[in-house]
């Protein structure tokens, strides 16, 4: 049962909202498949998505740091009953969220066809002005008609929405999770709150294995006339209520996200001494992991070479799975490493070892600048392959079999920049590149920099726990950027190319140079890594001082 007398806290009230806006903004990616349809701007309406779920980051910035406060109290009585039924009702509003996100869903794609034609007409800078907001209002207000009714699943896969049921629920509560067990086992604080990935993964396995690939391959057979419109709009309609409801379903797997963030804890959380001393694995994954992300560039051209960018996309996201699963262990690695040296007293070695990752991240860049020709190759291959059996599930049980390894080692190419030269770099706007280089260089050191704030605020326990959490302040800077300059910019150069209304050298320049600006942004991270620390450590202690005013 939910305690709803907790509610009284004006600071859990305002949690408990917070979770809901977060949650009915990271929602309304679903809005952007009819957009799509409706427009047939598909890189476009999903660079419209990416800036709504930026803005449930900057919300999200807020309500987890906050539940630090919380979790301090529970510390400190050595009793954490409270602390769970204050998590289950931010669950709880998090549900509200996604069945308020559902019933406005008709609002948010009338919206959304407006910001993309916008996109399209005038570019991002346009959203700047109040005039394109005060009209953005107006289309808010019509509602779309969805030409699409519950139960109505011709053509739709049932197995589809169960798995997007199942992805919400672990997804909701993945961070929460975490939050508890910090509280729970206090020694070994930083590295529980790391390990909500290890809970999300299955979430994301989920998202990018079965629910995008399949929402994709629905919005490009409607785009293809292969499929009646009505399936889109049926499919997202089923898909916002399935989000109402696995954020219900999230109320009852809370306690097994907690059991498994639990014993993981504790078994990372003892081999803290090890990472501290083999330091050389972390750096080495994290390298790995750079390079694994130059892919979103490779996607990028695949989609102007196949001419099929809604798959290209999907592609693109299970790449990037692959990162976040491996980011799963990464990141309580670097969690359980500040915590054993801040039980050994030698917080003052954390920046050094850190510092190492980072130009493990630079290695990964140059790498990954390498092997870009042959990403690109990958992805155009595995899009054929999607296309073709309708399934990326199927696709990757393909790709285990020995007999297809052939094919797939024919897909390496020379070490090469795509034919890119550097007098192309007048191809792409200049505060683009800038951008993504600022973007990159933030984001590259974010999660480190709050580890290493937290390490040093050890006398601070509160604030320790809040400057771990903060990590979402420094990368959400990274995130408004990437989500109001780069994404836009080069959705809409994917989209142009792929209309054949721009020449498609020009997508292969701006992988080229932002993958340049990938390794330029990993080397300036080394640069502001101290000063970011500083900030989180600033910013940590005046939360703490805010909530016990507030109380």
């Amino acid at each position: 049962m939910l305690n709803f007398h907790l509610l009284s806290d004006p600071r859990l009230l305002f949690v408990v909202v917070i979770s809901g806006v977060v949650s009915m903004l990271g929602s309304l990616n679903i809005a952007s498949r009819p957009a799509a349809v409706i427009t047939g701007k598909v890189a476009q309406a999903t660079t419209i998505s990416s800036i709504f779920f930026m803005v449930s980051r900057l919300a999200n910035m807020f309500y987890l740091p906050l539940m630090a406060g919380f979790v301090g109290e529970a510390v400190r009585t050595g009793d954490t009953t409270q602390l769970l039924q204050q998590i289950q009702l931010v669950v709880f509003g998090s549900a509200l969220g996604s069945l308020a996100s559902w019933v406005l869903l008709p609002n948010f794609i009338s919206l959304f066809c407006y910001l993309v034609e916008q996109l399209n007409a005038k570019g991002i800078k346009s959203f700047l002005l109040p005039s394109v907001w005060l009209t953005a209002v107006k289309k808010y207000s019509q509602r779309y008609p969805l030409k699409a009714r519950l139960g109505d699943l011709a053509g739709i896969p049932v197995g589809f929405l169960a798995f997007n049921v199942f992805a919400t629920a672990v997804w909701t509560i993945g961070s929460l999770s975490a939050v508890y067990c910090s509280g729970a086992n206090p020694e070994y604080s930083s590295t529980a709150l790391l390990l909500s990935g290890l809970v999300n993964a299955f979430a994301a396995i989920a998202f990018s294995v079965w629910v995008d690939p399949q929402a994709a391959i629905i919005t490009t057979g409607v785009i293809k006339k292969e499929r009646p419109p009505e399936q889109v709009y049926a499919a997202a309609l089923h898909l916002g209520l399935g989000n109402f409801i696995g954020g219900l379903l999230g109320l009852l797997v809370l306690h097994a996200g907690i059991f498994i963030i639990m014993k993981a804890t504790v078994a990372i959380g003892a081999g803290g001494a090890h990472m501290a001393g083999g330091i050389w694995m972390i750096v080495a994954l994290n390298a790995g992991l750079t390079v694994l992300a130059s892919t979103t560039y490779a996607s990028r051209v695949s989609a102007v070479v196949t001419r099929n960018v809604a798959v290209a996309l999907a592609v693109y996201n299970l790449f990037f799975l692959i990162t976040r699963l491996s980011q799963q262990f990464y990141s309580p690695l670097l969690g359980s490493t500040a915590d054993h040296l801040v039980k050994a007293n030698q917080v003052e070695q954390l920046e050094a070892l850190f510092r190492w990752v980072l130009a493990g991240a630079s290695v990964g860049s140059f790498v990954g600048l390498l092997l870009l020709p042959t990403f690109v190759e990958v992805i155009n291959k595995a899009i054929h392959q999607i296309d073709q059996h309708q399934s990326v599930p199927k696709v990757l049980a393909l790709c285990l079999l020995p007999k297809n390894w052939p094919a797939i080692l024919s897909c390496l190419r020379p070490p090469g920049l795509l034919g890119v030269r550097l007098a192309d770099v007048r191809k792409i706007p200049w505060f683009f590149l800038v951008g993504n280089v600022i973007v990159l260089s933030i984001h590259s050191m974010g999660t480190m920099a709050a580890i290493c704030a937290g390490a040093q605020l050890h006398d601070n326990p509160g604030a320790a726990r809040s400057a771990t959490l903060l990590s979402s302040v420094v990368n959400g800077v990274a995130t408004i950027m990437l989500s109001l300059v780069v994404d836009p910019t080069l959705a809409g150069i994917t989209d142009q190319c792929a209309e054949d209304t721009r020449d498609a050298s020009h997508i292969r320049a701006a992988a080229v140079f932002l993958l340049g600006g990938m390794l330029l942004g990993t080397l300036i991270s080394q640069l502001i890594f101290t000063p970011a620390v500083w900030f989180i450590k600033f910013c940590a202690v005046d939360l703490i001082t805010v909530l016990r005013a507030v109380r």
